[in-house]
């Protein structure tokens, strides 16, 4: 009697269990295919299809809240109200360089020509509308039917094809110097890979349908730059060695490859670029007898080539009749004022002369 009462007893959970199951899949089912109700904030009915009446990244962000915080951290979302930008372009008055911080959509110009600066809310820079707005559908990885605006696929999104609309430079360096030096059988990389690195997650959030949508493989919007999920092995130090010199200078000789990216290091036209590579001689004690630097900028003939070796001579001025032992190697990215730095490779090894 007790067996048959825990199996019956089992069996009733089971059922409620498995009746709670439909009467989710009966709700999710009714709203998918009989359509819940849009908010009139972000959308209104027009025949079959809806369209967004708030386009503008907080609209967006009504679904899509992870990514537009990534968005808003990124150069991008900066592009058209940053300070440097606004100085270097005196006030915005230089016209040639405004379109690529305020286009128009990008995917609804013929072959992906030069960007046009659109009319309104530029105070928006490189928005959501400018990379996926695609006539009266967004563009992306997935489509869907559903929700407050149609979506197609645009595989153009994950390739070089969009973003060299407004970075020309580093799309030309890289059919310049990095496709050539890729060894046979070796994969190509594109921007996204480095600078859009995917992972698994919904691509919607904040609403009853995005609970049963999957994860799926998405792209960080937030654009990394100097992060080192990015920049970890790209940089690699070959060899150091040292020459000692007339007048009590010793020449540092540093040999570095650029591993990791798909164009010169540094790489752009605009603003301020600059490795800054800093060596330190030290005794045997680990005390320091000097130390000297030398900063590559964008544009140098010094530029780091990806995958060729790149010696710089850097002298150092002893100020002690010690001789160095050690040589301590710092490399960074800094901007104008120095505010921030970037550590791109460290090293510390006994010295070899030359």
């Amino acid at each position: 009697m007790t067996r048959t009462k825990h199996i019956r007893t089992g069996n009733a959970r089971r059922g409620i269990v498995l009746s709670r199951l439909v009467l989710l899949l009966g709700v999710s089912t009714c709203l998918v295919f009989c359509g819940a109700k849009p908010s009139r904030k972000r959308c209104e009915n027009r025949g079959p299809k809806k369209a967004m009446r708030d386009t503008s990244p907080n609209g967006c962000a009504e679904c899509h809240a992870c990514i537009t915080q990534q968005w808003k951290r990124s150069a991008h979302a900066q592009s058209w109200v940053d300070p440097q930008y606004v100085a270097d372009t005196e006030d915005r008055q230089a016209s040639e360089c405004l379109p690529c911080h305020a286009p128009k959509p990008v995917l609804e110009q013929k072959g992906i020509a030069k960007p046009v600066l659109r009319q309104r809310n530029r105070h928006h820079g490189v928005d959501c509308v400018t990379c996926h707005k695609r006539g009266g559908a967004y563009a992306g990885p997935y489509s869907n039917r559903h929700g407050p605006h149609p979506t197609v696929v645009d595989r153009r999104l994950t390739t070089a094809a969009v973003c060299e609309t407004c970075h020309e430079i580093e799309a030309q360096e890289r059919t310049d110097y990095y496709i050539p030096s890729l060894d046979l059988g070796q994969k190509e990389k594109n921007c996204c890979d480095c600078h859009r690195p995917a992972y698994h997650d919904r691509l919607t959030e904040g609403h009853v349908l995005s609970l049963i949508h999957p994860k799926r493989r998405v792209r960080d919007h937030s654009f990394p730059v100097w992060t080192e999920r990015v920049t970890k092995g790209a940089l690699e130090v070959n060899r150091i060695t040292a020459n000692s010199m007339d007048g009590g200078q010793t020449e540092v000789t540093v040999t570095l490859t650029n591993r990791g990216a798909g164009h010169l290091m540094p790489t752009g036209e605009f603003g301020h670029r600059e490795l800054r590579i800093q060596v330190e001689l030290l005794n045997a004690e680990g005390q320091s007898l000097g130390q000297g630097n030398h900063s590559i900028f964008a544009k140098d003939e010094s530029g780091l080539v990806p995958g060729e070796e790149t010696p710089f001579s850097i002298p150092v001025e002893v100020t002690s009749n010690a001789s160095p032992v050690k040589v301590k190697l710092l490399v960074e990215r800094l901007n104008r004022d120095r505010s921030f730095r970037y550590t791109l490779a460290e090293d510390e090894r006994l010295l070899v002369e030359e």
